[in-house]
């Protein structure tokens, strides 16, 4: 007798190779194939008792290939038994169902499952062939049919449930669109009752702005089988919702759809949109350069003034790049300095710095770091805002120049004086010796010695002066910030005004400490400031006398020493002081409690920029009609 047919497809050997072992002892004929066209060529014209199908294969699934093995077979329709490897939705099950599924088998697949179900179709099978003595046998077998039969409703009805009550919609349509069947989840996202869909097309719902996406999902999905798709339909109540469409197709006049509403992922995404929009908007409309850095350093976005400052003409030539490939080596040590003080305290303001651009052509730059956080307040990016200070850096020299040309002008008699002291010295010198040749046939060595040693400090006195001025009255474009001795630049300041305070009968005490550490920046920039703050004191103490009418001791004290690591230099008076309403202004450029035509209004806002450019800070303390100390906090350095 002849051994009934078992067929047995799937795209894994080793699965092939383990079903050829477990159904050694089945009494059948195995036929195996890796892939659905194999099965088909192999199976031609023979009759098959089963055929056991591996769900997911490439090329051509088992929904496909069951549909295909009873296509145009004459006879009785073979049973088929799907395998997969996982737990399938109940819109797949469905699906198997429908393609002619008698039973699903999970893998890992049990053996003793697999043989029980193969024996009992095998068993159907040969009853078929029997013979009429067989009856009793046959009832038995009919039996057991019967129950597989009503298991298998059961299990139907089950998934049938599952796809009735799942979130998501499943409907099946015909070729025209028409509903034919749809879960209750259809009816949630489109409105209807399922009679009322049942009057309607797919396409009665889909909005004009949506029609063409319906039209390229339909062709699509008669062409191939399977489409997907987003689209949006007008709700019963009027309303617009989206949704997306994914299908395949059961049949020569069926499809099987499903759907997920996602009108509220659509809205948030347009949001998100409009939100992007407004911050580019509001990135590329900033007057100032801003560049987001990842807490990496690596650049994320650039405005349109930030690609402009660094000569970029495209932001892919800063986005991705690290922050530091734009900077000066040597500007590496400050750059995380204000990154870690950002990342302390939230936001670091008006650092000065020199960059370079992508031609290496230097510019100035006011920089401003912000630190972004996140909803749970981590840090995920620093904000640094770019200005260009050159032409205001330019202007405020010009402006720093003309200061220092006013206060010489100013201290122009007080300067001749302390040119004519030593002249005059050098004329009683000359005298005295013309004198001593006129009486004496000569001069002793020693007494020469003594005059021209006299002639030579004096000498050496006006040249100092001279070349002093000349240098403090240059302008200072190209200033170099170096060492210097903060004592020794307090007495030069003072060297060109003394004489014409002492006349003025103004004294000035010197307190200074002698051990003071070098401070950086500029040597010149930091006399002007002693001078600014001296020739403020001198017109403080000048107006009290004017206005008590009476004459007073004049005082000026200048203090330098060390605390907390901090070099000071404190510049104090009893003159008219400066009254509180007025104490908040003096620092701003033109503000001047002087009277008409006495002072610019320039000295404390130059004066205020040049410690800040120093790394600084200047303070005023003031009492009306008592007077007032002006002190500075300089840093110390560690070069």
């Amino acid at each position: 007798m002849e051994l009934p047919n078992i067929l047995v497809v799937d795209d894994s050997k080793e699965m092939l190779a383990y079903m050829e072992v477990v159904l050694k002892s089945a009494k059948a004929n195995i036929i195996t194939a890796n892939s659905g066209m194999k099965a088909l060529n192999l199976i031609k014209d023979k009759e098959l008792a089963l055929a056991i199908v591996d769900v997911q294969m490439p090329e051509m699934n088992g929904y496909t290939l069951a549909l295909k093995i009873n296509e145009n077979r004459i006879g009785a329709i073979v049973p088929i038994i799907f395998l997969t490897a996982v737990y399938q939705d109940q819109v797949e099950i469905l699906k198997g169902y429908q393609s002619g599924a008698v039973d699903y088998i999970f893998k890992p697949v049990n053996r003793g499952i697999l043989i029980s179900k193969i024996n009992v179709f095998l068993e159907l099978y040969n009853q078929k062939s029997s013979q009429p003595e067989d009856l009793m046998l046959l009832k038995e077998f009919e039996e057991n049919l019967s129950k597989s039969r009503a298991e298998l409703a059961d299990s139907q009805f089950k998934f049938r449930s599952f796809i009735e009550h799942a979130p998501d919609g499943v409907f099946i349509m015909d070729r025209h669109g028409r509903y034919l069947e749809m879960n209750q989840a259809v009816n949630t996202i489109t409105g209807y009752q399922k009679e009322e869909l049942m009057q309607l097309t797919v396409k009665d719902l889909v909005t004009d702005r949506s029609k063409d996406n319906w039209e390229t999902f339909s062709r699509k999905f008669l062409n191939t089988g399977t489409a997907n798709t987003e689209i949006s339909i007008r709700h019963k109540n009027g309303k617009i919702r989206w949704c997306t469409l994914d299908g395949v197709k059961l049949g020569d006049d069926q499809f099987l759809c499903f759907s997920k509403d996602i009108t509220q992922h659509k809205a948030a995404a347009d949001a998100l949109m409009k939100s992007e929009e407004k911050y580019r908007t509001l990135l590329n409309a900033s007057p100032e350069g801003i560049i987001i850095v990842d807490m990496k350093g690596l650049i994320t976005d650039v405005s349109e003034i930030g690609m402009e400052l660094y000569g970029c003409d495209k932001p892919d030539e800063l986005i991705g790049k690290h922050i530091l490939r734009f900077l000066p080596s040597d500007l590496y040590p400050k750059f995380r300095e204000i990154f870690v003080k950002t990342l302390e305290e939230g936001l670091v303001q008006s650092a000065e710095l020199k960059l370079n651009n992508k031609n290496k052509v230097a510019f100035i730059a006011e920089i401003s770091t912000t630190l972004i956080q996140g909803k749970q307040g981590e840090s995920i990016a620093f904000m640094i805002v770019i200005h260009d200070i050159t032409h205001r850096k330019k202007l405020e020299r010009q402006m720093m120049h003309n200061d220092r040309m006013s206060t010489l002008g100013e201290m122009a008699t007080g300067i001749a004086h302390e040119i004519n002291q030593p002249l005059n010295t050098l004329s009683i010198l000359f005298d005295n010796m013309l004198l001593a040749a006129s009486t004496q046939d000569s001069l002793p060595k020693s007494y020469l010695e003594k005059k021209t040693e006299k002639i030579y400090n004096n000498i050496f006195r006006i040249k100092n002066i001279i070349d002093h001025v000349r240098v403090f009255s240059r302008s200072q474009d190209d200033t170099i910030f170096s060492l210097f001795d903060l004592n020794e630049s307090i007495r030069n300041a003072i060297s060109m005004i003394s004489e014409q305070f002492l006349n003025k009968l103004i004294q000035i005490d010197l307190k200074l400490d002698e051990a003071l550490p070098y401070v950086y920046g500029n040597t010149y920039q930091f006399e002007q400031v002693i001078l600014n703050l001296l020739i403020n004191s001198k017109d403080a103490l000048e107006e009290l006398e004017t206005k008590t009418k009476k004459q007073l001791e004049k005082k000026i004290n200048i203090k330098s020493y060390i605390a907390h690591d901090v070099i000071v230099a404190e510049v104090s008076d009893n003159g008219i002081g400066i009254k509180s309403e007025d104490l908040e202004k003096i620092m701003l450029p033109f503000y001047t409690t002087k009277e008409e035509g006495k002072g610019t209004g320039l000295g404390l806002s130059i004066t205020f920029g040049i410690i800040k450019e120093m790394n600084g800070e200047i303070n005023f303390n003031s009492e009306h009609m008592k007077g007032t100390k002006v002190t500075i906090k300089l840093p110390v350095t560690r070069q």
